[in-house]
């Protein structure tokens, strides 16, 4: 049976590039509308600058659909990752409790593994605060984060977090290869690890 995540971030990955591009459309079509905008269009000089406001309005809302998505992103790159590790666990440790599967998704070194010490865990915890942030916190950094990896601000509200998915994913597919190798290398179970991880 093989656990591999080769394919599991495909959608995301679709899912990230659309809205880019969706993003990068609508945003010069908006460029070019208000740019276009001349008093001939208008029969008051009022109607004109009711005009230009709607469309500084669609601007910022899509702004706000940006964040979103990329917010919805990190948290779906997360939730593969916790999922698959679990699932591992499930299989490689079959006697193992829920509470001690949490510990170890959240890297708390137990005896059946210490995924703390795995190539790409800081990439991980990262990910795993920034997606408790997003959904507990209203994507607004907190002095944990802060203090863990100085590329956020304790109070700020979670910025570029597009690129922040972009530089986490590859190590975090690190991680999880390295995490199923270790977890049939600790098995009773299993004698030889399966081709696991991600490409």
């Amino acid at each position: 049976m093989s656990y591999t995540t080769s394919r599991d971030t495909i959608v995301l990955d679709e899912f990230h590039s659309l809205l880019r591009s969706a993003a990068i459309h609508s945003e010069k079509r908006l460029q070019e509308e208000y740019e276009g905008i001349t008093p001939a269009n208008f029969e008051h000089e009022l109607d004109m600058e009711d005009y230009r406001s709607i469309l500084v309005d669609d601007f910022h809302q899509l702004v706000e659909v940006k964040k979103l998505g990329h917010a919805l992103a990190i948290s779906g790159l997360y939730r593969q990752v916790e999922t698959h590790i679990k699932r591992v666990l499930r299989v490689t440790f079959p006697d193992i409790g829920k509470n001690k599967i949490k510990k170890i998704v959240s890297g708390e070194p137990q005896a059946e593994i210490d995924g703390s010490v795995l190539d790409g865990f800081d990439a991980v915890n990262e990910l795993r605060m920034l997606n408790n942030l997003i959904k507990h916190a209203e994507s607004i950094a907190d002095v944990e984060l802060a203090n863990a990896y100085p590329g956020w601000v304790a109070g700020k509200e979670l910025h570029d977090l597009d690129k922040a998915y972009d530089r986490l994913k590859p190590i975090v597919k690190r991680y999880v290869r390295a995490f199923v190798h270790e977890a049939y290398a600790r098995s009773d179970a299993f004698e030889v690890a399966p081709e696991g991880g991600t490409s």
